[in-house]
């Protein structure tokens, strides 16, 4: 696993100070990578929002290459061959920033796989109604599984151990799923299968097997697939963190500085451990696991969930107290808002129970606007006490938008970031909130840039994941491909969940997430999901950081 923590300062996210041209990162794959898969996106990642210039060619083997530019990044269409080397150029000023400013000349070469293990579905162990069929066309191999309410499990022999690549060959009738990965009866991670109508490949890096026979399997957790083959080869390369130097708020409050610094130190290093508010403003939870295992978490979840509603705005008394004590000790505070309807129609948040229109955030006359400008000055009026008392916050509102059940995302990504927009312009411009860290929730599909409102707005990228009971997988795949949709940029965290990740498969696998949150009740407190034991062994663990262990970060 190979982490590159970078130690430049920077004034804006993404921008380094005192560089006025374009800025090469990093390369997918790495410079000099071997047994790269056919699949591969091959891509040059800049440090700020890049443009082409025509006139100067960039080349594959000395052949013009077919390139696109997708914002930071530069992005080759080269239909890989087996066992072949590439030989990527990138000559000085063939890229530009929007000023015309040009970038130095880059070049970086790979070698393709020579050869992978391909196993048909249709060839696997079936159980619980998987079948074999061959209704969808373009197959390989005599068929396909529907996976139906079934899992799909292969028997794969290797000559020797190490890190390998899987990649699997799917269609799912566009819509996205979701499956776990077990390996040699280990769970290991979800995999996202994205939304498609064709057969499509997606691959799962750094997957542990050992020398000679191991077992494979897809195990059904939300929706189905039609899996045609897994093919496996050595793994790739990972590609590293260029973390922001500075938070997104202007002239961010030094307690704010001081958490944000304490998070880029630990992240990569250590895990900060997390406990939930039961319902909204106690630390219940955070109570239950002192009493059960003699430690504190270090992060305390607070929720707004109750603060604006029909039956007026509420003192909300306990959890502020609860929030002061909290950083008092040293600990660290988060914040989400379950935002209820703004026009107090319904008191509903989740999108099947309220017709509120987030849509009408575009019309600045609208009842909905108002109602919205209406509560985020109340929610302002909260937060504004802790910004008095020197108090930082992990501030995490719009969670989980893009699966739509909640209004915020109903009417798709648009609305939702002008939302997200009008929020960080609302507390920090105008009400002058410099103590907030703000923490967007992201999914792992292929759309999740399509919803994210921009490095400018955004801190920390969380991540809200519950996988199957007693499923301690390390999850690195969604932190993985996270990493990878943000280039590398932020700070990932596991902002929700239900079982934590075990921190010896996070440390084995790389997904060393900033905290962990598990959500309260059973989630925190039953052996199906975490318990008493699970947590007296987490919690005394020298790569986790409970309260007892953290600093003062107030001066």
């Amino acid at each position: 696993m190979l982490f590159v923590w970078s130690s430049c300062e920077k004034d804006n996210p993404g921008e380094t100070p005192d560089v006025k041209f374009p800025k090469f990162l990093y390369a997918t794959p790495a410079d000099q990578s071997v047994d790269v898969l056919l699949d591969t996106e091959i891509s040059a990642v800049y440090n700020t929002d890049i443009a082409l210039n025509e006139t100067i060619p960039v080349t594959v083997n000395d052949q013009q290459a077919t390139v696109t530019v997708q914002a930071r990044k530069l992005i080759f269409t080269i239909a890989l061959e087996k066992n072949k080397t590439y030989q990527i150029s990138i000559p000085k000023g063939a890229v530009k920033n929007a000023k015309g400013e040009a970038a130095e000349a880059v070049s970086f070469s790979f070698s393709t796989v020579a050869d992978s293990k391909r196993y048909e579905a249709e060839e696997a162990a079936l159980t619980n109604g998987a079948v074999v069929e061959s209704a969808l066309s373009g197959y390989s191999g005599t068929g396909y599984v529907n996976q139906k309410d079934g899992d799909i499990s292969f028997k794969v022999t290797l000559p020797e151990e190490g890190k390998y690549t899987l990649s699997f060959r799917y269609s799912n009738g566009n819509s996205k799923k979701e499956n776990d990965l077990v390996v040699n009866g280990t769970p290991l991670s979800t995999v996202v299968f994205d939304a498609t109508n064709e057969w499509r490949t997606i691959s799962v890096n750094k997957v542990s097997l050992k020398t000679g026979e191991n077992t494979i399997l897809i195990k059904k957790n939300w929706g189905w697939i039609n899996l045609d083959y897994i093919e496996i080869a050595p793994a790739g390369e990972d590609i590293p963190f260029h973390i922001a130097a500075n938070l997104v708020t202007p002239s961010a409050s030094k307690e704010a500085v001081n958490v944000y610094e304490f998070l880029k130190e630990n992240f990569g290093q250590k895990v900060i451990s997390g406990a939930m508010a039961n319902y909204s403003t106690g630390i219940e939870e955070a109570q239950w696991m002192f009493d059960n295992t003699g430690k504190w978490p270090a992060l305390a979840g607070f929720d707004l969930i109750n603060y604006t509603t029909s039956w007026g705005v509420s003192p909300y008394t306990q959890m502020t107290a609860n929030v002061k004590n909290w950083w008092n000790e040293n600990g660290l505070v988060s914040i989400m808002w379950h935002w209820r309807d703004p026009l107090k129609q319904s008191d509903e948040f989740y999108t099947e129970k309220t017709t509120f229109d987030v849509s009408k955030i575009s019309d600045t006359n609208s009842e909905e606007y108002q109602a919205m400008i209406t509560d985020i000055d109340a929610i302002a009026g909260y937060l504004k006490q802790f910004k008095e008392a020197g108090i930082p916050i992990l501030w995490r509102p719009l969670h989980e938008a893009a699966g739509a059940w909640f209004w915020w995302g109903a009417k798709g990504a648009g609305p939702c970031k002008t939302l997200w927009k009008l929020m960080f312009d609302r507390l920090v411009h105008h009400h002058g909130l410099n103590n907030l860290i703000w923490v967007w929730t992201s999914d792992a599909s292929d759309t999740a840039l399509d919803w994210y409102p921009g490095d400018e707005y955004v801190d920390i990228i969380g991540m809200d994941i519950y996988p199957g009971e007693n499923q301690h997988g390390s999850q690195y795949i969604a932190f993985d491909k996270v990493k990878s949709l943000y280039e590398g940029r932020k700070i990932v965290t596991l902002s929700e969940c239900g079982s934590i990740p075990s921190i010896e498969s996070m440390f084995e696998y790389g997904d060393t997430w900033s905290w962990f949150m598990p959500w309260n009740g059973d989630y925190t407190r039953s052996d199906s999901h975490n318990g008493a034991t699970y947590f007296s062994s987490l919690l005394t663990n020298e790569k986790v950081i409970t309260r007892d262990k953290m600093p003062s970060l107030k001066e």
